[in-house]
C-alpha cells in the first residue's frame, strides 16, 4: 500500500512540472517540449517534429535554405524508421526461424543470416537517427535568422 501511495505522489508531483505555455512571438518558429517529444510552434500553430510528416518543412516555408534542411531532416527520419522496422522484422524472423529442436538444423544458417541482417540494419539506422536532428535545428535557426535579417532597417 505504501508503494502505491508513493507512486501516486510521484505522478502527481511530476504533473505539476508540466506547462501549457506556447511561445507567442509572431513569425518565429520555437521548439516546445510537448508530451513524449517536442513540437514546433509558429504563430500559435503546432507542427509535429517527429519527422514522418512534412510538418517541419511547412513550419519553415518561405526560406529555401531552411526548407532544404527541413527536407533532409524528414528524409533521414523516414530512412531511420524504415531501416529500424526492417531490422526489427529481421530479428523477429531470426528468432522464429532459428531451430529449437534437433530436427531442423538446416535452418540454423538462415536464422543466423536474418539475425546478422537485423543487427546490421539497426546499426545503420542509427546513422540516420543521429544525423537527422541537426538538420531540424539548422532549419529553425536559419528560418529565424532570416526573419531577424529582414526586420532590420
Amino acid at each position: 500500500m505504501k508503494i502505491v501511495a508513493f507512486v501516486t505522489a510521484l505522478v502527481f508531483l511530476a504533473g505539476g512540472c508540466a506547462s501549457t505555455y506556447r511561445p507567442q512571438e509572431p513569425g518565429r518558429v520555437s521548439f516546445v517540449l510537448d508530451g513524449p517529444g517536442f513540437s514546433l510552434y509558429k504563430d500559435g500553430v503546432k507542427y509535429g517534429a517527429g519527422g514522418l510528416s512534412s510538418a517541419p518543412v511547412q513550419a519553415v516555408a518561405g526560406n529555401p535554405t531552411a526548407e532544404e534542411h527541413a527536407r533532409k531532416f524528414v528524409s533521414r527520419s523516414r530512412l531511420f524508421w524504415s531501416l529500424y522496422a526492417l531490422g526489427v522484422g529481421c530479428l523477429i524472423t531470426s528468432v522464429a526461424v532459428y531451430p529449437g529442436d534437433r530436427g531442423h538444423e538446416n535452418r540454423r544458417e538462415l536464422g543466423a543470416g536474418f539475425g546478422f541482417a537485423g543487427l546490421g540494419l539497426l546499426t545503420t539506422s542509427l546513422v540516420a537517427a543521429f544525423t537527422a536532428p541537426g538538420h531540424l535545428y539548422d532549419a529553425v535557426n536559419i528560418y529565424n535568422d532570416g526573419l531577424a535579417a529582414n526586420r532590420k532597417p
